[in-house]
């Protein structure tokens, strides 16, 4: 059944914390936005999804090992009529986060700490079709998908080390070097160390564009060892075209 223009947006909310959820679901209520259902996790999502019929899922990446993306991903592939926004409380990483998230395929990027008229505003405008991100990440991340498309095919996959591969495999799931290093049991300085290697390697400018080359290259997924995967070949598509982006 299409929805009539003058229909509530049917929002579904995976948060993982019980009281930002009570939070956010406060806020998903006011005539134009219906919420029509929660989880703790993806899992419950994708259980339910099919019963309450959402225009829009909010979708926490507040995961470990970088399973909020795979969840992204999993959505997108199973419901493509539906609009997942990707949200996350990191703010040190947001435009890495927001890159994996888009590139995972998701409708937008959202900070917790939203103004409540925002996430209001996101959710119709993901409604309507739009791609939204937060205020600041909105700003900034245009010019870094734009640097980031021109990342050569030939990026240099092949030399980095096996350890140098895991701490890329983390970058792409959008962790910071503090994330990284409890995952990987390193000190701060050796995680540093790792990215700057990483970085160099893949001629990557910034973190975004090594997400990218990740991201491609069938980085950032982890296995049921928790290791992230690491592709059968080291060549790197060109980065994808990417939408119009409209910050909230």
């Amino acid at each position: 059944m299409t929805p009539t223009p003058t229909e509530p947006v049917r929002v579904f909310l995976v948060e993982a914390n019980p009281l930002i959820r009570i939070g956010i679901g406060a806020v998903l209520s006011d005539g134009t936005v219906d919420l029509v259902g929660e989880a703790a996790d993806a899992e419950a999502c994708l259980e339910q999804i099919g019963e309450t019929g959402p225009h829009v899922v909010l979708l926490d990446l507040d995961r470990p090992r970088g399973s909020g993306l795979a969840a992204v991903r999993s959505l997108v592939r199973r419901f493509p009529a539906v609009g997942v926004v990707a949200t996350g409380s990191a703010r040190n990483e947001e435009n890495g986060l927001a890159l994996a998230a888009l590139s995972a395929g998701a409708r937008g990027f959202l900070l917790k700490d939203l103004e409540p008229a925002m996430i209001l505003d996101a959710v119709r405008l993901v409604r309507g079709g739009g791609v939204v991100l937060s205020p600041g990440v909105g700003g900034m991340l245009p010019s870094l998908l734009a640097s980031a498309a021109d990342v050569p095919s030939g990026c240099a996959l092949a030399a980095l080390t096996a350890r140098e591969h895991d701490v890329l495999g983390l970058i792409a799931c959008g962790f910071d070097n503090r994330r990284i290093a409890r995952e990987l049991i390193l000190s701060d300085k050796t995680v540093r160390n790792y990215v700057s290697a990483v970085l160099t390697k893949l001629g990557a400018g910034n973190r975004g564009e090594a997400i990218v080359a990740a991201r491609t290259a069938g980085l950032g997924q982890a296995s049921r060892s928790g290791k992230p995967i690491r592709p059968a070949s080291h060549s790197v598509r060109r980065a994808p075209s990417w939408p119009s982006l409209r910050p909230v």
